[in-house]
């Protein structure tokens, strides 16, 4: 029985998130570099607001959000940033993650203009990758 408890014991701590046994990049100890890093990811998220606002102007029914490689004055995304940009015309949602920090800080926003930051929640058990969609 205690042999179990501790086979139990050790399976939950090694299980455990890794971020959390390492430093965030963002956050209360975040370092003059990665500050700059987070704000070039933050001018990316308001420059593809703001391209969106100028492309669409007041809406009538011809008009329609754009695909990304659309728009225009978007700043390069900081290294260590991945964007996803999705978009039907009649709105548009993308986020920019972090892939540098182990705590896997993200941006997201989408037509209603309001810029959130986020980390992801730590899950108990991971879910399985989809692929081919």
């Amino acid at each position: 029985m205690i042999r179990l408890v501790i086979l139990l014991a050790v399976f939950v701590l090694t299980g455990a998130d890794t971020a959390s046994a390492q430093e965030c990049l963002h956050g209360r100890s975040e370092v003059p570099e990665q500050r700059m890093r987070r704000q070039q990811a933050l001018e990316v998220v308001h420059a593809i607001n703001m391209a969106q606002a100028t492309i669409v102007g007041p809406r009538t029914p011809t008009s329609g959000y754009r695909p990304l490689e659309e728009l225009l004055n978007i700043p390069p995304l900081p290294p260590g940033f991945d964007l996803q940009f999705l978009t039907d015309g009649d709105g548009y949602i993308f986020s920019i993650k972090d892939t540098l920090d182990p705590c896997r800080y993200a941006v997201f926003s989408d037509q209603g203009t309001r810029v959130y930051e986020a980390l992801p929640q730590v899950s108990p058990r991971p879910l399985p990758v989809v692929s081919g969609r």
